[in-house]
């Protein structure tokens, strides 16, 4: 099943707002999730990035691909201020109960950026350029980024 922030990269487009967060608002608080270990910190930017696209809607041709840039920018943003921080690895989000998974505290050891790449890539099965065009950077960044977070990633666990 696709999202919609994955059929705006297609070219489809919600008809409403309301169908818009009906369908998004999960698979965002997931992914911030993923990014910053912090259920609360995930509500919050999902809902401020909520906001943003409601005031542009209008304006905006693929309002799910700005959700979701909004969503990964303002993650990385909030575990850029959180690094240092003490985070429990073992809670779990509101789907999905686990214990401690040291995959994802492997994950949570990551560079913010990188770490995004990683959730774009893995979880939200994004093609390297798709995760280009959310951030904002050179495909050759998120080619070098996610080698580079996957050996670390390799290191770490074995």
């Amino acid at each position: 099943m696709t999202t919609m922030a994955e059929d705006d990269v297609q070219g489809g487009h919600p008809a409403t707002f309301e169908e818009l967060f009906e369908h998004e608002r999960q698979p965002m608080v997931r992914l911030a999730y993923l990014i910053t270990s912090s259920g609360e910190a995930a509500e919050e930017l999902v809902h401020d990035a909520f906001v943003e696209v409601y005031q542009r809607w209008d304006r905006l041709e693929r309002p799910g691909a700005y959700l979701r840039t909004c969503v990964v920018n303002r993650a990385v943003r909030q575990k850029r201020r959180d690094r240092g921080r003490v985070v429990d690895l073992r809670a779990a989000d509101s789907s999905v109960e686990h214990g401690y998974d040291h995959t994802f505290a492997a994950l949570a050891g990551l560079a913010p950026r990188a770490r995004a790449m990683v959730v774009l890539r893995y979880y939200a099965a994004m093609s390297q350029a798709e995760i280009a065009q959310t951030l904002r950077v050179p495909i050759g960044t998120v080619k070098s980024g996610l080698h580079n977070a996957l050996v670390e990633l390799k290191k770490v666990l074995s």
